[in-house]
């Protein structure tokens, strides 16, 4: 599947530049929409309420210690900024996942020249109502920064080599050492994504030495020192932009510069708390843990990128390295992914990046051709072409009608299936248990408990409260409990009957202890396998 130069996506006639970017404005729209629309509807998540709770006392009192278990600083300080601005509550909560959702679409944008303007706008939309992008785009996590990132990274680098010989190399430099920087204090998987472009990076720095060396036949050591006097002219800025990157990682481990913390300390942290993770297998799962979330919610992804996956393996047209690189992120993060005993379903959307980029690229130049490579009999007639003279035959795109039918039809048909997922886990099913996506979810219960603590005859300043769980696995109540000063949580009942209510595990019977004529009952699911039950004063009741 070659281009040919009358079909090369990036200059096809049949896609002006001003329709390419209305195009690509409509989706980041539809993006933004499908992402903001009834934001705060799905209850918190155990994580989200613990973000919540960490954020809210970095904003009251400016108190910040790094703790790899809860990831890095950046989600806590930003969203601090955030209800700062904005206001305390659900739907302010995850509005940085949102904005880094939408921006990673908007980042496709600067791809143009290895994508071609159909391949951005395909991966653009297939990210656009991604369930699993849509998902946690909508959540008060991480990991749609470090999906930011990583892309921001992958577009800085080519750039950069794009524009080598001028001076606009020293923005996307820039680009490329504060994402990574950014990935850094958002979350620790930054270091496999690291870990995953270093190698690639050194495979290609070692095969341009072999090359040389092979190919000019000089020694070993005349061969190092050419290219440590091609590459010594930009190691000042290289240099300049690893200290902005340290820079920017200090700032926020620092909490502003506030807090005492070493760069290796950091680091040190990070690796052995989560090796420790994967050598006890604290959340594991089976090597293939991935596919079938992959397989229930990005079919066209999927399907596609595979296609793309070996399709551009054995591509000799435009652009090989960025591909060949792009196959081997996929490749890679997949395999990573699956073999790291730390299984969840948000890190699927780490995989999911590449893999909608290669089919974004894969569709753009399938549907952005019409024919074959012919000779078209017209011209030959026309005495055009000519064997004899050795002129050039001409190309005109021709698909093949019958595959480019079909292709179309699964697409299409791969297409609703993944936009009728996109809707249905996220606006109706976002709670349920049984969905793959929906991990250790709150239950809806918490709503309505939320509402008879709120109907009780009490202010939030004067409720005596209790929260009891031997486990203190009481997440997310204390997010939605934060306005109750006088609520207490302990792992079993106090000695002290003095409480207006008291939440506890389904499994006690309370009324041995408290009277069943003074206090009424009220039993709700926490989450999956998490049943409790809040007994409150009859006389609190507006009603009563």
């Amino acid at each position: 599947m070659q281009q040919s130069p009358d079909s090369d996506p990036v200059n096809s006639p049949k896609l002006s530049y001003k329709k390419y970017r209305l195009f690509g404005l409509l989706i980041v729209f539809f993006a933004l929409a499908l992402r903001l629309f009834e934001l705060g509807e799905r209850v918190f998540h155990h994580d989200e309420s613990v973000h919540g709770s960490f954020t809210l006392k970095l904003l009251e009192t400016g108190d910040y210690s790094y703790n790899p278990a809860y990831h890095g600083p950046f989600l806590f300080h930003s969203t601090a900024a955030v209800f700062h601005f904005l206001g305390i509550n659900d739907t302010t909560a995850r509005l940085v996942p949102v904005f880094f959702g939408v921006a990673t679409i908007l980042l496709l944008f600067l791809l143009k020249k290895e994508l071609g303007k159909s391949g951005v706008l395909w991966a653009m939309f297939l990210l656009a109502f991604s369930p699993s992008m849509v998902y946690f785009s909508r959540f008060f996590r991480n990991d749609m920064i470090i999906v930011f990132c990583t892309l921001a990274a992958v577009t800085g680098v080519f750039r950069y080599l794009d524009n080598i010989h001028n001076s606009k190399r020293y923005l996307y430099l820039i680009l490329t050492a504060s994402s990574l920087a950014i990935a850094v204090t958002a979350k620790e998987n930054a270091y496999v994504i690291i870990l995953i472009f270093g190698a690639y990076a050194g495979m290609g720095l070692l095969y341009w030495i072999y090359s040389t060396w092979k190919r000019e036949n000089l020694s070993l050591q005349k061969t190092l020192l050419r290219k440590a006097s091609v590459l010594l002219p930009f190691l000042p800025e290289i240099l300049l932009s690893g200290a902005l990157s340290i820079f920017i990682i200090m700032f926020f481990y620092t909490s502003l510069f506030r807090n005492d913390i070493s760069l290796f300390s950091i680091v040190e942290r990070a690796f052995t708390h989560w090796l420790a993770m994967h050598r006890i297998e604290r959340i594991g799962g089976p090597f293939y843990y991935y596919i079938p979330i992959l397989f229930r919610y990005e079919i066209p992804v999927i399907l596609f990128g595979t296609a793309g996956f070996f399709h551009f393996l054995k591509s000799k047209g435009r652009n090989v390295p960025f591909f060949l690189f792009l196959c081997y992120w996929a490749f890679t993060s997949l395999l990573l992914y699956s073999y790291l005993q730390e299984k969840v379903p948000w890190l699927v959307v780490h995989i999911v990046l590449p893999f909608g980029i290669l089919a974004g690229a894969y569709l753009g130049e399938l549907f952005s051709r019409n024919t074959e490579s012919v000779m078209p009999e017209q011209e030959l007639l026309e005495g055009n072409l000519s064997p004899l003279t050795g002129s050039k035959p001409s190309f005109r795109a021709k698909h093949p009608g019958k595959a480019r039918t079909l292709t179309a039809g699964i697409l299409a048909l791969a297409l609703l299936i993944s936009l009728g997922q996109c809707i249905s886990v996220n606006y109706y099913r976002s709670m349920e248990p049984a969905e793959l996506m929906t991990y250790t979810q709150a239950s809806p219960d918490i709503r309505e408990l939320m509402e008879k603590i709120e109907g009780l005859d009490r202010r939030p300043e004067n409720l005596r409260l209790y929260v009891v769980d031997p486990n203190k696995l009481y997440w997310p109540l204390p997010w939605y409990l934060e306005d109750y000063d006088k609520v207490g949580y302990s792992s079993k009942p106090p000695a002290s009957s003095k409480y207006d209510a008291i939440i506890v595990p389904m499994s006690y019977d309370m009324y041995r202890e408290i009277s069943a004529e003074e206090y009424s009952s009220y039993n709700f699911t926490l989450r999956p396998g998490r049943d409790f039950t809040l007994y409150y004063k009859k006389k609190l009741e507006m009603n009563g």
